[in-house]
């Protein structure tokens, strides 16, 4: 089948989905309509109209102004799905917009996955259905003794499933089994929305660690409101004990996977990580060891590593001090920065959605390592390579190794 045939016959499944999508979307729109205060309802429009100008304003001038706030891509659609207004629909197919890479290395474009690609509306559907509607919030954190000498393996933003034959998170889970890791880590976002049908279908390939395996909670799981990542705790990650947050410990090390996506703003569709009650309590009674490891969905940085994002300072006022290490995803991008203070940060939100590279970052002074090469996958040619890193830890040693999903080493400490 050529590439043209191809997407002309997966746009075709998108519009049969799509089509009991938007009829949905529109029931659960009248719903919360009427049990929306006036206010409720601007702010959502407002909202959405703000989605539907950013992806405007990209498509026309190539990026958003730096001074301009992001909004999730989520709601690019919504407005004309939703009929609100009079606006012009959106490109929806491959010839209307062409793939383009923006700076930050995301894919503009309408195929699966990419910015415009229409099923992205699924997740302001779950979204709008469970506003109000979250899963009661488990607070029974295992606290799990590692060995000495352990092996982590570490992947972000990996729940797409086998979406074809080349996919991506197949190729690094295969990588990821080879690392024979001790423990395997999911730092969150199963899509389109982490319903309970995509967790449990689209974590099947899911790794698991020879001691046992964790996922986090993140944006995407919280657009059906927790519900099916709660459901899949139970299912597939039992060491979890049913929680969203954790902590494995040795004589050199404490590392704590947070939950920094459920006391996240609805309003913001949960992008911002924020710690809750709960969890800086239970952060304020770990064991205290020499090395202090923090694993999360949202990130600790924006992309150039200048800034610290609001999640930063309470994780460290929680823990006492700035971590060690911080892994986290949220960002599709593989990246290492330099190190700031005693913090070493890595983004490894690479696992599974197509991106290219993120040229905002060439050359720049507080990154040691993005990923740039490409992937050679005919059907996304943009796209660079998907992955995951290897950590090991030997007394107070570390080792860290980003694999890209052909086993290729792309960066090393120990080089």
């Amino acid at each position: 089948m050529s590439l043209l045939h191809h997407w002309e016959h997966e746009f075709d499944k998108v519009k049969v989905r799509l089509h009991g999508l938007v009829t949905r979307l529109e029931m659960s729109w009248k719903k919360l309509v009427n049990d929306l205060e006036p206010e409720e309802f601007q702010a959502i429009v407002k909202l959405l109209q703000r989605g539907h100008d950013q992806a405007r304003h990209v498509i026309d001038h190539g990026d958003l102004p730096d001074d301009e706030p992001a909004v999730p891509w989520e709601l690019a659609h919504g407005l004309s799905i939703l009929k609100i207004g009079n606006v012009t629909p959106l490109p929806q197919k491959e010839e209307e917009l062409p793939t383009r890479v923006l700076k930050d290395g995301t894919l503009l474009g309408c195929r699966k996955w990419e910015l415009l690609d229409l099923l992205w509306s699924e997740a302001l559907l779950k979204w709008i259905e469970n506003l109000r509607h979250h899963a009661p919030f488990a607070t029974n954190p295992a606290l799990v003794k590692m060995d000495n000498d352990v092996v982590l393996a570490i992947a972000g933003d990996w729940g797409t499933g086998p979406f074809d034959s080349h996919a991506p998170a197949v190729a690094v889970a295969n990588q990821m089994q080879l690392a024979q890791a001790d423990f395997t880590i999911h730092l969150g976002d199963v899509y389109y929305a982490g319903t309970h049908s995509q967790e449990d279908v689209d974590m099947a390939g899911w790794p698991q660690g020879k001691h046992g395996s964790f996922t986090l909670n993140s944006n995407h799981e919280m657009y059906s409101g927790a519900h099916g990542y709660f459901k899949e705790l139970a299912a597939r990650f039992p060491v979890q004990q049913s929680t969203s947050y954790f902590a494995l410990y040795n004589d050199d090390w404490l590392v704590v996977g947070l939950d920094s996506a459920y006391a996240s703003d609805a309003m913001n569709l949960y992008m911002d990580g924020t710690l809750n009650t709960q969890q800086i309590e239970w952060m304020k009674t770990l064991p205290k060891r020499k090395k202090l490891m923090v694993l999360s969905h949202h990130q600790g940085f924006d992309i150039s590593g200048h800034h610290k994002t609001a999640l930063y300072q309470p994780v460290c006022d929680a823990l006492g001090r700035e971590p060690d290490y911080w892994y986290w995803g949220h960002l599709h991008n593989g990246i290492c920065y330099a190190p700031q203070g005693g913090l070493h940060a890595r983004c490894a939100g690479h696992g599974a959605i197509p991106y290219g590279t993120t040229s905002e970052l060439n050359g720049h002074a507080r990154v040691l390592w993005s990923e740039t090469q490409l992937a050679g996958d005919e059907a996304y040619p943009e796209r660079v390579l998907n992955g995951y890193v290897k950590v090991a830890l030997k007394g107070e040693a570390i080792v860290e190794t980003f694999y890209g999903e052909d086993g290729s080493v792309r960066w090393s400490s120990s080089s």
